[in-house]
């Protein structure tokens, strides 16, 4: 009797676990969700190249499913609209249900990821500028990611090798929110090198001060470094397309120019060491590969920056400036040959 009842036990017991097993392997062989949830807007360069890394990171081999939403913070840029977009990748979040959140750029950090800080939901970043701490995110255990560091010294020197006697360095920008800590780390790093110095820094709230500022060069500088260049307002208080702002900077300003981006040099910046897009994204894809795959903890997984810096020379802004780059620079760059608005 005791034998029947035994297995009589046994059966229920197993018949209760099959379903529970059988979830069980479905869940294993459904693809991870991954939700991307970028600062700005695609197609653009710098937010496509990071979300390619990312999937290159994370291995072919990884069956993922994305979903992709764009807080478009440069084209939406008021706190009313910020807010509101804020509010529908949070509801997504809520909605979908991803395995995993992987946000680009400073703004989906300040206007998402903070909010799930000890969230059960991992959440991987790049392209950051900002200081984790001061972001609220430093020791979050479910959070991490990958740093953004402009290549500063690369930079300038890059420049002074196309134009020799360039030291008086003028930032010119617009006026969001992370700015700050790229212009801290200029202003640092211009304190302890003998061979530049930054003698001025300009945000303008308007186009037409931006204009205004390029042209008469009140500091005299000898090449401007040129950060933000999306949140400039035109007279009726809308952000001028940076293509726009961009042309016109290459047809009027006879200041050679640099950036940290290889989308200026595309749109006219003379030259810049610039950060990869891909190697930020490919950084964060595999943070996002140990969480899922190897079921690593984020906390556990330190936030650092990459490290590849690209040399980038526009070859027609170049010939405008009159200068004629050797062939040395040339080999060991990446060459723009014309302006996106002439293709």
């Amino acid at each position: 009797m005791r034998i029947v009842l035994l297995l009589s036990l046994m059966f229920n017991l197993l018949m209760l676990a099959a379903p529970a097993n059988a979830q069980a392997r479905a869940e294993a062989k459904r693809p991870v969700r991954i939700l991307h949830i970028m600062s700005f807007n695609s197609p653009y360069r710098w937010t496509d190249g990071q979300l390619d890394g990312f999937k290159a990171g994370l291995g072919a081999e990884v069956k993922a499913e994305y979903q992709v939403f764009q807080l478009d913070t440069k084209r939406q840029s008021s706190k009313e609209e910020q807010e509101r977009n804020a509010g529908k990748a949070r509801q997504l979040i809520s909605d979908w249900k991803p395995d995993l959140v992987y946000t680009s750029d400073d703004d989906a950090i300040q206007l998402v990821t903070r909010h799930y800080v000890g969230s059960p939901i991992p959440f991987v970043f790049s392209g950051v500028n900002g200081n984790p701490k001061e972001l609220g995110i430093e020791g979050a255990p479910n959070i991490t990611g990958v740093l953004e560091r402009e290549h500063v010294v690369e930079t300038i020197h890059l420049l002074q090798t196309l134009k020799p006697g360039v030291r008086r360095i003028q930032i010119l920008s617009d006026n969001a929110a992370y700015w700050p800590q790229v212009i801290g780390r200029v202003r640092s790093l211009a304190r302890s090198k003998p061979d530049f110095e930054l003698v001025g820094v300009d945000q303008p709230v308007t186009y037409a001060d931006f204009q205004h500022l390029a042209l008469e060069n009140p500091n005299k500088a000898d090449a401007y470094l040129i950060l933000g260049n999306f949140n400039f307002k035109d007279a009726k208080g809308a952000n001028v397309p940076y293509p726009q702002l961009q042309r016109w900077l290459t047809e009027n300003s006879k200041v050679p120019d640099m950036s940290f981006w290889d989308d200026r040099m595309l749109h006219g910046t003379l030259a810049g060491v610039a950060v990869s897009a891909f190697e930020q994204g490919q950084s964060a894809g595999k943070l996002a590969r140990a969480i899922l795959v190897q079921h690593q903890k984020p906390g556990s997984l330190p936030m650092t920056p990459t490290t590849k810096g690209v040399p980038v020379i526009n070859l027609e802004r170049a010939r405008q400036l009159g200068i004629t780059p050797r062939s040395t620079q040339l080999l060991s760059a990446q060459i723009v040959t014309s302006y996106e608005w002439s293709k």
